[in-house]
């Protein structure tokens, strides 16, 4: 569960921006039994999803950005591929004040009954510090404490001394990835976590179509999950068939060095498949509308954009509402229609249909979801960008005077809330 991100100085946010899953007693009438769930054990009410807009070059995409450098960088640190690579990290460069000093990120969840907080700050060449505290049951304990190449550690309940003084940490590395890469339970299990914290880009969803696809094939009743989802979205689609490459007849087109990978590849591992394309099945219909066959197309080649998108958005989606997860996604509504759109978010909303409690956090510009209907004010989150070319982070709980049941969407595009662009005289842009 997550309960809060915060960061400063990256990429175009110079102060701090903080994003709550905190539910506010203030919207505490409004779809609550809904997008609303309870961790009894610390008695915390979180949010199932939240939403985020604002301008083009605002700072929505930076915020995932944000989310998805301090999941990457945890997650890959250790790894003796990044012992003279520098950090990737990017600072807010329109200000002196900033542009030369560490970025800083800090992230509150809950992971099998104990709260944890973990942050770092970190340039592009050291770490400069890192902190685990965890909370138990009521008090919040320090597991650790890292002032660049100093450490503060908790003898019994973070046993990881060895690796200090054995210099295993280097300076570019967290001390919570080489302690998880060494098989320290409780690194471990703070790794589970972010592992299953996953973000994608709406607008690239090639990058995650492979994973729906292995999904599909490797599991009977993911199968089933994945036409229910696409049959639900009245696609046309009434079956799926994963393809795979033959590796004696490849197609004449592939380049010769990736047909080299492919049978060297297929040679080490007996078992190994590489799939191709997905194969949907539609109705074909006689003169008299009657049904005649079945009709095999190409998800590559025949079925569109928004179609592609979706069936690739399959896997993510059912596995962060079977697991529990947490789902972000950049540019979620991209290619969709509103009504589709609306429907995914409204599952995540569903006490019934996401009984584990999974949460999905994304931006858009689609503002047809800005309504009391599908979120409450809290949900609703707005990046804003200054003269300075700063941007700012805020919820429209945030607001004074905001009334439950009111017009969003409306009050949004008249710019009530901020987070709109501001445009020039277009009429004179043209004036030939």
């Amino acid at each position: 569960m997550l309960i809060q991100f915060t960061f400063r100085n990256f990429k175009c946010f110079k102060e701090e921006a903080k994003l709550s899953l905190i539910a506010s007693n203030y919207d505490k009438s409004i779809r609550e039994e809904d997008n609303v769930f309870t961790d009894n054990k610390f008695g915390l009410r979180l949010l199932k999803s939240a939403i985020i807009y604002g301008a083009n070059a605002s700072g929505k995409t930076k915020l995932i950005e944000g989310l998805g450098f301090m999941r990457h960088f945890i997650l890959n640190s250790s790894k003796e591929s990044q012992i003279e690579e520098p950090i990737d990290v990017n600072p807010f460069i329109l200000s002196s004040e900033t542009n030369k000093k560490p970025s800083n990120f800090e992230i509150i969840f809950i992971h099998k009954n104990t709260m944890y907080r973990y942050g770092f700050e970190v340039d592009s060449k050291i770490v400069h510090s890192e902190w685990l505290y965890q909370k138990i049951n009521t008090k919040e304990v320090q597991l650790f404490y890292r002032d660049y190449q100093d450490f503060e550690i908790h003898k019994t309940k973070f046993k990881v001394s060895d690796l200090i003084s054995n210099d295993r940490i280097r300076p570019n590395a967290l001390l919570l990835s080489v302690a998880a890469s060494w098989n320290d339970k409780l690194a471990k299990k703070i790794f589970d976590w972010f592992r299953r914290c996953n973000t994608i880009s709406g607008l690239k969803e090639e990058g995650y179509e492979g994973y729906s696809m292995a999904r599909i094939q490797k599991n009977k009743e993911y199968k089933i999950e994945a036409i229910k989802f696409l049959k639900s979205a009245d696609l046309g689609i009434e079956d799926l068939l994963i393809k795979t490459l033959d590796f004696d007849n490849l197609p004449k087109e592939f380049p010769e060095a990736l047909k080299e990978i492919i049978r060297k590849k297929s040679k080490e591992e007996k078992d190994v498949e590489f799939l191709s394309d997905v194969i949907t099945y539609h109705k074909k219909f006689d003169s008299n509308n009657l049904f005649e066959e079945y009709v095999e197309l190409s998800m590559e080649k025949d079925e569109s954009s928004g179609t592609k998108k979706y069936f690739a958005l399959s896997g993510p989606i059912l596995e962060t509402l079977k697991n529990g997860e947490i789902l972000i996604v950049d540019e979620l509504a991209n290619k969709l229609h509103p009504n589709l759109t609306c429907k995914l978010t409204e599952i995540f909303n569903s006490k019934e249909k996401n009984p584990k409690n999974a949460q999905l956090i994304f931006n858009t510009h689609d503002t047809n979801l800005l309504s009391s209907r599908l979120f409450r004010r809290d949900q609703i989150w707005f990046t804003e960008k200054n003269r300075y070319g700063a941007s700012s982070l805020y919820s429209l709980s945030d607001f004074n005077g905001v009334r439950k049941e009111e017009e969003f969407e409306k009050n949004y595009i008249k710019g009530k809330y901020g987070a709109i662009p501001y445009l020039g005289d277009f009429e004179k842009l043209f004036n030939f």
